[in-house]
């Protein structure tokens, strides 16, 4: 039977866990409940928070940390990734002026600025990069990109010819703009843009009315902010001749990704789609069995381009089934979701606040995705199943320190007693008593029955269900000699330690019915 397949690729959960550690946690709970399955690690991003750290485990590049003027104008260490011997750089907006940087109650979209995001393109430029790639998903501002044009070189000017300031009061006094020293600084460099949602630069979809809220910016506060966006485009329209008004993904990261479309002429793309082609996704989905995807917060901004939904949305094309686990759920699930999710699922699993959900997070994933799996694993195993009868027995011997009981370890390193199967028209007694004689060079007698153990398992063909008759025996003779091939080695172990050994867990209760049978 062919090997039940799983691609596990998460998000990160903000605050909490990267992108590669959310995989990782999955990935270890599931191959814990369903030990038959293949289990592909496959860590996403999608131009927001840890898409540098993901990109850096694909192509092999280092992460280098630079000081640059944070969000809200104080330094902060800012990590680009550097691959192809320092011909691309990557460069992740979050880690300069991302929402993760400033506690809930403390963010103020009117004062943040995207300064840093510039300060890091112009340095790239500067160390002799050909090919610039900037993620704008989690920041923590809505300047419309003005503060990272202004770090790189661009004029960007009020009615009096000045510059103006950062954050919001720059954009609500832009008067006209100019590409200043970009283009020497800029020449021969791509730049690329990886968008985490599809929002346009302004109106009642864009930047300002979806994300300020998020960031801080008040409910007042909006249609005048919105205004000043909408007017800061015809101006890039009218100086730069690039108007990103109408360009999909403009609005992403607070507008970042419409100014950079506009001032270095750059390319907006799906980050979602573009890293789920550089990490070998579309390569893996064909023969894949399921998909597990999802990040800190499932919601209706989900679909709008997230890492989650672009899986679903790829997953669903070649006919896999993908499972969403989220940090958090809203509401509006209640009602709906989309078609390509085959389930949704939180890993919570108690009353919490956000901080302390987030700080659970390292051992309710895994807890999660492993029930996930043996659920999965338990209806597998209901499919219609081919029997096998098999025989084996426990031999008890007088030890000098009291009663032993022989046993093998077996090829998957388990400590169990000796069983195989029945040979054409033997009997079960036979059986056992040759499996013991063939698995441990021990002669054994045949004193009770304990009893028959079903348990099934997936083979080549699919699920078995074994019956396994074991009878108590005495040791009559021989010598302990495992059977090449089969058991890795043979020993005496004491009814004190019985209840220690590493064994199945069907097990521990035969253990303990020989001990009680032998007694009587």
């Amino acid at each position: 039977m062919r090997t039940f397949k799983v691609l596990v690729a998460m998000n990160s959960f903000k605050g909490s866990l990267s992108s590669i550690e959310a995989t990782r946690l999955v990935a270890e709970g599931f191959e814990r409940g369903y030990p038959e399955a293949h289990v592909v690690e496959m860590p996403m991003a999608d131009g927001g928070d840890h898409t540098a750290s993901v990109l850096s485990q694909i192509w092999q590049g280092p992460i280098q940390y630079l000081r640059v003027t944070g969000p809200y104008g104080d330094p902060v260490s800012a990590g680009v990734m550097v691959a192809d011997g320092g011909k691309t750089v990557v460069i992740e907006s979050a880690s300069a002026c991302g929402l993760a940087l400033v506690p809930p109650g403390k963010r103020d979209a009117w004062t943040a600025r995207s300064t840093g995001v510039g300060e890091l393109m112009l340095w790239a430029a500067r160390s002799g990069a050909s090919r610039v790639i900037v993620g704008v998903g989690g920041t923590a501002m809505n300047d419309g990109g003005i503060g990272a044009v202004l770090a790189a070189g661009a004029r960007v000017m009020d009615g009096t010819g000045c510059q103006v300031p950062e954050g919001i009061p720059g954009l609500l006094a832009v008067e006209r703009v100019s590409l200043g020293g970009i283009p020497r600084e800029f020449e021969g460099v791509e730049v690329i843009v990886l968008s985490d949602v599809s929002n346009p630069f302004a109106g009642e979809q864009g930047a300002t009315w979806v994300y300020g809220p998020q960031k801080g910016l008040g409910s007042a506060l909006l249609g005048k902010v919105d205004d000043a966006m909408e007017r800061y485009g015809c101006i890039l329209g009218r100086d730069l001749s690039r108007d990103p008004r109408g360009i999909p993904m403009a609005g992403a990261g607070g507008g970042l990704a419409g100014g950079i479309w506009a001032y270095f002429g750059a390319r907006l793309e799906d980050g979602a789609r573009f890293l789920m082609e550089e990490s070998g996704f579309f390569r893996e989905i064909p023969d894949a069995d399921l998909v597990i995807t999802g990040e800190g917060k499932v919601d209706r901004q989900t679909p709008r381009g997230k890492a989650p939904f672009a899986l679903a949305q790829a997953a669903a094309a070649s006919g896999v089934p993908v499972l969403v686990i989220g940090g958090g759920l809203d509401d509006s699930l209640l009602r709906s979701y989309p078609p390509e999710y085959a389930a949704v699922l939180s890993s919570t699993l108690r009353p919490s606040s956000t901080r302390g959900a987030m700080a659970m997070a390292w051992s309710w994933l895994p807890f999660i995705s492993e029930q996930l799996a043996k659920v999965g694993r338990l209806f597998a195993l209901s499919l219609p199943v081919r029997q096998e009868v098999c025989a084996g027995g426990i031999v008890i011997r007088e030890g000098k320190k009291g009663r032993e009981m022989l046993f093998v370890l077996d090829r998957f390193g388990k400590v169990v007693p000796p069983k195989g199967h029945l040979e054409p028209g033997e009997a079960l007694e036979d059986a056992a008593l040759r499996e013991v004689k063939e698995e441990t060079g021990i002669d054994g007698r045949i004193t009770g029955d304990l009893g028959t153990i079903r348990y099934r398992f997936f083979g080549e063909d699919g699920p078995i269900e074994k019956r396994v008759q074991f009878y108590l025996m005495e040791r009559c003779g021989g010598s302990p000699v495992p059977q090449q091939g089969e058991t890795l080695d043979v020993m005496w172990i004491g009814e004190d330690q019985a209840a220690f050994i590493d064994t199945y867990d069907n097990m521990l209760p035969l253990i303990r019915r020989a001990l009680e049978k032998d007694m009587v």
